[in-house]
């Protein structure tokens, strides 16, 4: 089984994928997966934060997959060695944890999954470069071009995409104001490559985080932002019911 859910920001949310709260995970095992769409936080200070964390993730009996938001210490992520994995490449965290890179299709599970991390933080002038803020967030050229070449090695079409920020064309993208001045050369308009993407490819859901809420956005596909709730893929509509339309 593959359950989906939102940003989990280390201690702040993590609770909502604990079983103690996310009864389902009492049954899980090592061939079910727990999907986190960004701002996974448990890779951050590099120290005994991170083991703490990681040490509880890794004790859990399921596989524990999250794409990369904007709230991540990326310095500290590529020091994780990059694996072959479902298909695709992974940075492999821990025995059962592994963060997902940009540009890669994996197969879980029986399905396909696009992935593609990052966003913009709103917040960049209350935070410092290389402590609480990397221009990391935003794809860089090469992210893009090896997302567009796995696409076209799959013929464009996939069964989801997993995504931390939302494309242009999406209500949330104008929600705040953003630039790609603080970023300098080499980096891309994640919003505008995300809508690219959008515009050609075959796929059957959209699953998005960082908006910290539920929302269904329905633009002949269906793109999902994941928050407080962790969804079944299996049973999707019977944990929709309660989404707010945007």
């Amino acid at each position: 089984m593959i359950y989906i859910t939102g940003d989990i920001h280390r201690e702040q949310d993590i609770h909502k994928i604990n079983p103690r709260e996310f009864e389902a995970g009492n049954t899980l095992t090592e061939n079910d997966y727990v999907i986190i769409c960004g701002d996974f936080g448990c890779v951050w200070d590099g120290g005994d934060g991170d083991r703490f964390w990681l040490n509880w993730l890794e004790s859990l009996p399921w596989n524990t997959l999250f794409i990369d938001g904007n709230h991540e210490n990326f310095d500290v992520l590529k020091q994780y060695p990059v694996v072959e994995y479902k298909g695709g490449k992974a940075r492999q965290i821990r025995s059962n944890i592994f963060h997902l890179l940009r540009g890669e299709v994996y197969t879980i599970d029986g399905a396909t999954f696009f992935t593609f991390g990052g966003a913009y933080s709103h917040d960049i002038q209350y935070r410092t470069e290389h402590v609480n803020w990397w221009k990391d967030e935003l794809p860089t050229y090469h992210e893009v071009k090896n997302a567009l070449h796995n696409l076209e090695a799959h013929d464009w079409k996939v069964d989801y995409v997993l995504s931390h920020d939302v494309y242009e064309s999406h209500p949330f993208s104008k929600r705040y104001e953003v630039s790609l001045s603080p970023y300098g050369e080499g980096y891309v308009d994640i919003h505008s490559f995300l809508e690219t993407i959008k515009k050609k490819l075959c796929y059957k859901e959209w699953f998005c985080g960082h908006y910290h809420g539920d929302f269904i956005y329905e633009q002949k596909h269906r793109c999902i932002t994941l928050f407080n709730r962790v969804v079944l893929l299996d049973q999707l509509e019977d944990f929709l019911v309660d989404f707010e339309t945007i």
